[in-house]
């Protein structure tokens, strides 16, 4: 059974009188290493005219080309070599060592990816059809795996996440065919190091996820994107088809009679009218949650009810002034929860909802006149609502192939990261940093508010030209990168003056000030196009086609 989250911050980690970012002169510390000539970076994958799409555009285009293991910087050349550039804690930032190659991917790489799951090994994808799995412990990698697939696949694929988890690793990659697949591999590891391809899965979408990781346990897969994705094979479990519960109905009773509903903020009423002066003979029966009516032995209404009511404080009452006329009052036993139905469940002759005129000379209603404007029965085809494009965060059981955790993300998700797993999602003008957790039990907490990058979603959205965002693991700046040319940097709190015996106050109130957050304007000298970022509590770089960046935060 799905259990629905929500994405509830900390308050203690909101802050509402956050005065907003000071433009600061203050330099910062900025290196480059130029490449030699013959040297430029992988390009993102050229689309044709057929698969020039939106989850084509999604799912192909602005990857981050800079990847980081063991404080070493690695990216994809133009011919299909991996580069590393070698950045030490004793070493020089204004003399790095150009890059050099430690492996080369076949000539026949399309737009290959990568992703580091340990010290010493690395998940590569060649774009196409092959999965390589190396040691990146030697000057010169080692390969010790090469995976064919067998999957007919017609689109560039993409490696979106990998783990490593006791004695198996988990890869996930992403292709287009129809619709947006997902292929889970699982491959073993032999008490001899031998890697032995076990298990896989596959998951259909119809639009490309905004995050996927898989847990570091290996038990489960997070994905958010619009609309839902569901397994559609797997080697090992047979993926059965979900079982629909069904929906609760309300038979109709044949009968003259029928019945007219309205409520108020506190009460249901139901009138049923005999239409005679003949004395009847009424029976009913109120419980908290159903309802049972019968004129003369002949059953009007046997149902459930839409909502609890208060049985004690509901009642009845016949008017035999108006043909026998009875009138059901039916105490809601939570005030101000409306109603789109009478009843759920069980049977009952047709009904109607009684439309009330509304005061025209005063704008404000008592509660008890105001009336519900409709019921869900006079609902068209076209006003049925859809979630195709509701964007879900939800957790997927690797065995059972059933969703255990989900929750309706309603804000932009600003950006992700996968090392570790986390989502900054926007609230109100803030960004909220969530981390991902790997659970065993539906009563642990899936997702944790971990951090918030202050009035971030407000600055971001004035950045048209931007193309990557990002925030180090410590969460103490956020940066935005412009398509080439420019960043933002934005520091949560810095010291409010670095003179000794100087102070800061602020106008209003006169308080002393003892850190401001800072916004830095950073200009690169080269104007190509930034093709990789990367984020650490001290450093930032930025991959251009022929040359790094690195700022000392």
């Amino acid at each position: 059974m799905t259990d629905w989250r929500e994405f509830r911050p900390q308050q203690k980690l909101l802050n509402s009188n956050f005065d907003g970012y000071r433009l600061t002169l203050e330099p910062l510390a900025q290196y480059s290493l130029k490449f030699d000539q013959n040297l430029h970076v992988q390009k993102d994958f050229e689309l044709g005219n057929d698969s020039y799409t939106f989850n084509c555009i999604k799912g192909f285009k602005s990857i981050n080309q800079l990847s980081m293991n063991n404080e070493n910087l690695y990216f994809i050349d133009q011919t299909h070599s991996i580069q590393q550039i070698s950045i030490s804690a004793d070493q020089s930032l204004s003399h790095l060592q150009q890059p050099f190659n430690v492996y080369q991917l076949p000539k026949t790489t399309l737009n290959a990816s990568m992703f580091f799951i340990s010290n010493s090994l690395v998940f590569v994808c060649d774009g196409q059809s092959r999965l390589f799995l190396l040691n990146t412990s030697t000057p010169k990698w080692k390969l010790l795996h090469e995976e064919e697939l067998t999957e007919s696949i017609t689109s560039p694929i993409r490696l979106l996440h990998a783990v490593c988890c006791e004695e198996y690793l988990h890869v996930i990659l992403g292709f287009i065919q129809t619709d947006c697949q997902l292929l889970w591999i699982t491959f073993s590891i032999g008490s001899s190091s031998e890697i032995k391809l076990t298990r896989k899965r596959i998951l259909n979408g119809k639009k490309w996820p905004d995050f996927v990781a898989i847990e570091s346990n290996g038990q489960g897969i997070y994905i958010a994107a619009e609309g839902l994705s569901k397994f559609t094979f797997d080697s090992q479990i047979e993926v059965k088809p979900e079982e629909v519960p069904q929906k609760p109905v309300v038979e109709n009773i044949e009968s003259p009679y029928r019945y007219i509903w309205s409520q108020t903020y506190t009460t249901i009423e139901i009138e049923i009218d005999s239409k005679t002066n003949e004395p009847q003979q009424w029976s009913i029966v109120i419980e908290s949650d159903h309802l049972k009516c019968s004129l003369n032995d002949t059953i009007l209404i046997d149902a459930k009810l839409h909502d609890k009511i208060d049985s004690k404080e509901s009642s009845y009452t016949i008017t035999k002034d108006k043909n026998n006329q009875l009138n059901i009052t039916l105490q809601k036993a939570t005030s101000g929860v409306f109603w789109n139905e009478v009843f759920k469940e069980g049977q009952s002759i047709f009904g109607d909802i009684k439309m009330i005129d509304m005061p025209e000379t005063n704008n404000t209603v008592d509660d008890d006149d105001i009336k519900q404007a409709y019921n869900s029965q006079q609902l068209e085809e076209c006003d049925q609502y859809s979630n195709e494009t509701d964007t879900y965060l939800v957790r997927f059981d690797g065995d059972t192939h059933r969703i255990t955790h989900q929750a309706l993300i309603c804000n932009q998700i600003l950006f992700t990261k996968l090392d570790p797993p986390l989502l900054c999602i926007r609230h109100d003008v803030d960004g909220l940093i969530w981390q991902i957790n790997s659970v065993t039990s539906n009563d642990q907490i899936p997702w944790n508010h971990e951090a918030t990058l202050n009035a971030f979603g407000y600055v971001q959205a004035s950045k048209q030209n931007r193309k990557f965002l990002s925030t180090p693991p410590d969460c103490s700046y956020a940066l935005i990168s412009d398509i080439s040319s420019h960043l933002y940097l934005y520091k949560q709190y810095s010291p409010a003056s670095n003179l000794p015996g100087s102070s800061l106050r602020n106008r209003k109130t006169g308080k002393l000030v003892e850190s401001v957050a800072k916004q830095h304007m950073i200009s690169l000298e080269n104007r190509n196009e930034i093709l990789g970022l990367l984020t650490t509590n001290e450093r930032t770089y930025i991959l251009t086609d022929d040359q790094l960046f690195i700022i000392a935060i």
